[in-house]
């Protein structure tokens, strides 16, 4: 009895011992991360040091999993403001949170870091403060810089909006200098892409937040929403000059003045788009004549296998048709900006994947508004439809209001998950001339498989192309709503 008892001791000793040894070693590696966080911030959170006019900053490193937070923030001893600016840091955590951590574990992206910087100003009685929100996820190449801008009132602390500033006037002003700014730079005017024009029109809402100094109104643009990656978040300083009698301290109004669109609009700065050219402009050059196939992803967005994919099409300026699910769309808006961005056709494929079939048109309306409400949070309107499973049927037809839209070449990546077989699935078809062929954008093989896929259908011959631009360049006419184009048309 003495040995058992003895062995029993020495064994709860020696577990003792490993779960104390496990517990240090848990310490150090995540006092390990905590530091290499807090050395990350020192590049993220602090790009703006010359920038910061108001009160003092405050550094915050929050370390956890499967999110970490380093923030950086304006404290002024000011207390109604101080509260005005650590809410709206909040309302910034609160809305990464949800859109990369969602309630269902199964859509989790692990290790995910928010990065928050900031640049601030106070003129007159206004503050100005402009975070830039940087998402770095673990195993991604690709990081997201947006703007949140804020406009406070130095005595009350409250939020003050464009109204409380200008006229409504300044829109057009704004549109009108930004445009022709945008365009007339070197290297910003032969790389802006996407409808540009639009995005920028005075009715569409993207002047209505800003920063203001005594000199200038400084308007702010996410990255790839103007301009290619690699350029990064946007910053364009207006003269003040510009808005002139649209501020509402400016005793006499401007009087507007009558211009046509076309008055309105400034002269493109390179010229016609030509053949040289097309890869460094939003204008790409097709050809009825040429071979052609397109490239088509469903069921994403995905910030890690989507923005992969978008990484090989931006690289060789190449378009492809992204069927995007509706409650994916609402967690990672951001990318779908992107796919549309780079000239892809962004389509539904419904908002849970549903089988349609299956569904009454009361149903199926109720799934278009809600998948539309998602993509129009995400400033982007659906272009298509692809039913989930290809499934479709005379009441699916009459009810989507939408071209429908299926394949005529199946990778069956989904199966298979891997590069390989995703390639030879492909090849085996032989001639893809006018085909479309059916990949997913949620799986790291496909984006892969896409890394070769692009550069050698290129080699080839074929001109990558949406599908809607093969339905009008193979097929002479315009995607129609209820339509379903399908596996014998693409054939």
């Amino acid at each position: 009895m003495k040995k058992r008892h003895w062995f029993i001791c020495c064994t709860i000793c020696t577990l003792i011992l490993l779960l104390g040894f496990s517990t240090i070693a848990q310490a150090a590696s995540t006092q390990s991360k905590i530091n290499a966080l807090t050395t990350d911030a020192n590049t993220y959170c602090q790009p703006f040091a010359d920038r910061q006019t108001l009160g003092t900053p405050v550094q915050k490193i929050l370390y956890g999993e499967p999110a970490a937070y380093a923030l950086q923030y304006p404290q002024t001893d000011h207390a109604a403001l101080d509260e005005s600016i650590r809410h709206a840091v909040r309302q910034i955590c609160n809305s990464f949170a949800q859109q990369t951590h969602p309630a269902d574990p199964s859509e989790r992206i692990p290790n995910s870091v928010l990065y928050l910087s900031y640049e601030s100003y106070r003129t007159e009685n206004i503050c100005s403060i402009s975070f830039q929100e940087t998402r770095v996820t673990e195993g991604s190449s690709i990081t997201f810089s947006n703007w949140h801008t804020y406009l406070f009132d130095w005595e009350s602390g409250a939020v003050l909006s464009s109204s409380d500033i200008f006229r409504d006037s300044y829109r057009q002003k704004a549109a009108d200098a930004v445009i022709l700014d945008l365009t007339e730079d070197p290297v910003y005017g032969r790389v802006l892409f996407g409808d540009y024009r639009t995005l920028l029109a005075p009715e569409n809402g993207r002047f209505d937040t800003f920063a203001l100094t005594d000199d200038a109104v400084i308007f702010y643009f996410d990255k790839y929403e103007l301009l290619p990656g690699s350029y990064g978040a946007l910053r364009l300083e207006l003269s003040r000059d510009v808005f002139a009698g649209s501020f509402l301290t400016d005793e006499v109004p401007a009087l507007p003045q009558e211009t046509s669109a076309e008055s309105a609009a400034p002269e493109e700065p390179n010229g016609p788009v030509s053949e040289e050219n097309a890869s460094e402009t939003s204008t790409r050059v097709l050809s009825a004549d040429k071979p052609m196939v397109a490239l088509t992803y469903d069921d994403g967005p995905s910030p890690t296998a989507t923005n992969a994919i978008l990484d090989v099409l931006e690289e060789y300026a190449v378009v492809a048709t992204f069927y995007d699910v509706g409650y994916r769309v609402a967690q990672y808006p951001e990318v779908v900006a992107r796919e549309a961005a780079l000239g892809c056709e962004v389509a539904s494929h419904s908002y849970d994947h549903k089988d349609f079939c299956q569904l009454t048109a009361a149903q199926i309306r109720e799934d278009v508004q809600k998948t539309a409400e998602a993509f129009a949070k995400a400033g982007v309107q659906p272009t298509a439809f692809r039913p989930p499973y290809g499934n479709t049927n005379a009441t699916v037809q009459a009810t989507i209001p939408l071209p429908i839209v299926t394949w005529s070449v199946d990778t069956m990546d989904w199966k298979t998950r891997n590069a390989d077989s995703i390639l030879q699935s492909i090849r085996a078809e032989g001639n893809l001339d006018g085909k479309v062929i059916l990949m997913h954008g949620i799986y790291d093989a496909t984006a892969e498989a896409t890394e070769q896929l692009v550069p050698e259908l290129l080699q080839q011959g074929y001109q990558l192309v949406t599908v809607s631009e093969l339905i009008s360049l193979r097929h002479g006419e315009t995607p129609a709503a209820g339509k379903l184009y399908g596996y014998s048309y693409f054939q």
